[in-house]
């Protein structure tokens, strides 16, 4: 990941070559100091040689005065002399021919000849006064040159220090001008940002008066800032929220909470109101500022976003009535007023008859339609006080608030004939619904109450024949409660796994012997025992619980028969048999949850049999093709049940990729008589034509509740291949069908024919 850290700035190209001078600058100052000073020594020192000099001279003067008084006396010249060698260090050419004056001296001193004393002092005095100009002269040399070096020390100094000031004072004054650029810089950004924010700020005094306003504002509201700059801001905010502004400005002004929040509606220059969420910020304390900052913010999408959502949580997305929680609540709140007073409620429970149909004929498009023009037609014949529902599918719900019984009569009619009058998209006229009517008050019903009421008189109303209303009373026919009770169980069933699978055993009715099972669900109640199937399946059809029912029923019988195949290998011919309903036919996910079934079980496809009723193939003959084709794709067998009782097509026969026809029971229960029908006709001319349509069109025949061996026998005489019913054997449990597999029972007692060994 690469590096976000700044990049170090490049040293300044300049830079070491201002320090190289500085550096050379106090070396050569450094060295020429030492020089000065080592000048300054060799002068003091030549001129304590000239005075040694002059003591020289002075003692020889003094030797000569006491040779000439007392010669051979001790002499003071000598000792002079070498105070002067210590004083120089050094013998040169002027101090050798002093030192050999000065013997020549203490010579002549020492013979006390006056007239040589007098030579040699005279020559010693002029060797010593030659030496002593040398000396002087050097010394002055010397001098010059140290003050020559001082003098050139102090320019040097002066222009050396000059130039670094010069420097400095140049570094300092750039650094400054940096600070100044980095300061405005960083106050143009601020401008530029506090300018282009999306938030508004404004200085406001105490009173909301605009002391400055951010350009931003014309941008976010319309307002130039130059136009609202004196103003109060209590002038833009709605007449309703003018008080929680003022509220927070002397929370904020108070400087009791810190910051403080409003959220008010703002009048925009084209005259909308806009939301907006305000932060204040009291700064008066602050010189730079003396103000109250206002940072405003407009939240006007956000809000429509939280009524948009507020408003789908409580309406239908399709129609835009109120849905199911909206209503429960709405019918609590009027129950609690019923309770203030002494009047009553009702609630009307509106269920289209046959709407499934609309959806079958002309799509889920056009079924929509016909319950948002419902929809319409039910806001057009109601109170504009009274509450109208969609609960889910074709249900609607009415409350009618200070209502009785007659009075709610008189509107379900109302309903009804707006919705007789209401056209349809094929051309027709008239839309059929069932209504059922609950009335009451508080403290007799609750809101749960009241809709269950309802619901059972809506029942009660189509078990009547449809097309009515009914008002719920408390002696109602049980039935119509205990279907709705069972439907209740019957999901609960589901859920807990109440339900099992029994198969019926389909037989050879040439040999007798099991050529596959038929699977039939079964419900094991807890506390009515096993419910019949007449019970409880016609309610899953028309309530969709058949849909989870039938894959239920679909998985656990591919399950079973890949579990017999696996114990029993001489079983592997068999077949298991499933009826699809008309529900389950309509999903658009059956053939993924057969494919589903067949890929988790393990089992063959071949060794499935799906099972149709004839009376599917007059809804949607096009689509049910459509569907049964990619069926037996999957490599399953499919079979039209109950066949010869639908009043289908023979020609239909050729379109459908079936393999297997079902004689349906009630000719099977005619086939042994032996008296003519009504017309004249043998009683068996119906299953021999089946029988004969079945042959001629290569398809497998299976007759339906053979109870009798006569009827076995008869059936094998025309042709019919294979039979299932009581005489067999009912529908057994997996279990005890598994120990006929083992013991191998057959049926050959029963068909006249032994089976094959």
């Amino acid at each position: 990941m690469a590096s976000t850290r700044p990049a170090a700035a490049p040293p300044s190209r300049g830079g070491w070559r201002r320090w190289l001078v500085i550096v050379l600058a106090f070396n050569i100052a450094l060295g020429m100091g030492f020089s000065v000073v080592l000048l300054r020594h060799q002068v003091d020192d030549q001129a304590r040689a000239a005075e040694l000099f002059a003591q020289l001279d002075a003692a020889v003067s003094r030797d000569q005065a006491a040779g000439y008084a007392a010669p051979g006396t001790a002499l003071t010249a000598p000792a002079a002399l070498a105070s002067l060698v210590g004083a120089t260090g050094t013998e040169d050419d002027d101090l050798r021919a002093v030192r050999a004056a000065v013997a020549a001296f203490v010579a002549a001193v020492g013979t006390g000849d006056p007239a040589a004393l007098t030579v040699a002092a005279d020559g010693a005095r002029a060797e010593v006064a030659t030496a002593l100009d040398a000396h002087r002269a050097e010394t002055t040399d010397l001098g010059r040159v140290a003050d020559f070096e001082t003098v050139f020390m102090m320019v040097f100094a002066a222009g050396t220090a000059g130039l670094l000031f010069r420097r400095f004072e140049a570094a300092r004054r750039t650094g400054e001008l940096r600070v100044v650029a980095a300061k405005a810089r960083s106050e143009a950004r601020f401008r530029a940002l506090v300018h282009n924010s999306s938030d508004v700020i404004t200085l406001a005094g105490p009173d909301l008066s605009v002391r400055f306003q951010t350009p931003s504002v014309e941008r976010v509201l319309g307002w130039r800032a130059e136009e609202l700059a004196g103003t109060s801001l209590v002038d833009l905010v709605h007449p309703e929220d003018r008080l929680t502004l003022l509220d927070a400005q002397a929370e904020a002004v108070s400087g009791a909470g810190g910051d403080v929040v409003s959220e008010v509606r703002v009048r925009d220059r084209d005259g909308a109101w806009r939301h907006v969420h305000s932060v204040h910020t009291n700064l008066l304390a602050d010189p730079s500022v003396a103000a109250v900052v206002v940072t405003t913010r407009d939240v006007t999408a956000q809000k429509q976003l939280e009524q948009q959502l507020q408003h789908n949580a409580f309406h239908d997305a399709l129609t835009g009535l109120a849905n199911r929680a909206l209503f429960a609540d709405r019918l609590g709140h009027a129950l609690a007023r019923t309770d203030r007073g002494s009047s009553s409620l009702a609630v009307l429970l509106v269920d289209l008859d046959d709407f499934k149909s609309v959806n079958d004929s002309a799509g889920h498009a056009a079924g929509d339609r016909l319950l948002q023009a419902v929809g319409d037609r039910l806001r057009t014949q109601l109170r504009p006080g009274d509450t109208i529902a969609r609960l889910g599918g074709d249900e609607f719900a009415v409350l009618l608030e200070d209502a009785d019984g007659a009075t709610a009569t008189v509107a379900a009619a109302r309903v009804q004939d707006a919705l007789a009058g209401l056209a349809t998209e094929d051309g027709g006229t008239g839309v059929a619904a069932s209504i059922g009517i609950a009335v009451g008050a508080a403290g007799q019903h609750d809101a749960a109450e009241l809709l269950r009421s309802a619901d059972v008189a809506m029942y009660a109303a189509k078990q009547a024949g449809k097309g009515r209303s009914a008002v719920f009373e408390p002696d109602m026919d049980a039935a119509v409660i205990g279907q709705l009770q069972l439907k209740a169980e019957l999901t609960r069933a589901l859920a807990d796994s109440e339900l099992v699978v029994h198969y019926q055993p389909v037989v050879q009715l040439a040999t007798g012997a099991l050529s596959g099972v038929e699977a039939l669900v079964r419900w094991e109640h807890p506390e009515r025992g096993l419910v019949p199937p007449a019970e409880f399946v016609p309610l899953a059809e028309q309530s969709g619980l058949v849909v989870p029912l039938g894959r239920y029923v679909l998985t656990e019988a591919c399950r079973q028969m890949r579990s017999w195949h696996d114990r029993h290998p001489g079983a592997r011919h068999l077949t298991v048999s499933v009826n699809l309903s008309a529900r389950e036919l309509e999903e658009p996910g059956l053939v993924e949850s057969v494919r589903s079934a067949l890929r988790v079980t393990g089992l063959d496809p071949a060794r499935l049999v799906l099972e149709i009723t004839e009376t599917l193939l007059l809804v949607d003959l096009p689509r049910t093709v459509a569907v049964l084709t990619e069926l037996r794709a999957l490599g399953l067998r499919l079979a039209i049940d109950d066949f010869g009782t639908g009043y289908s097509s023979l020609a239909y026969l050729e379109q459908l990729p079936v393999q297997v026809l079902k004689i349906d029971k009630s000719f099977v229960d005619r086939i042994a008589e032996t008296s003519p029908d009504a017309d004249g006709r043998p009683t068996s001319v119906m299953v021999a034509a089946i029988s004969q349509l079945g042959h001629t069109l290569d398809l497998q025949m299976v007759a339906e509740g053979v109870e009798h061996p006569e009827q076995a026998h008869a059936l094998r005489a025309l042709g019919c291949q294979f039979g299932q019913g009581y005489v067999f054997a009912r529908p057994l449990p997996a279990a005890e069908l598994g120990g006929l597999l083992l013991a191998g029972t057959g049926w050959a007692h029963l068909v006249g024919e032994p089976v094959p060994a």
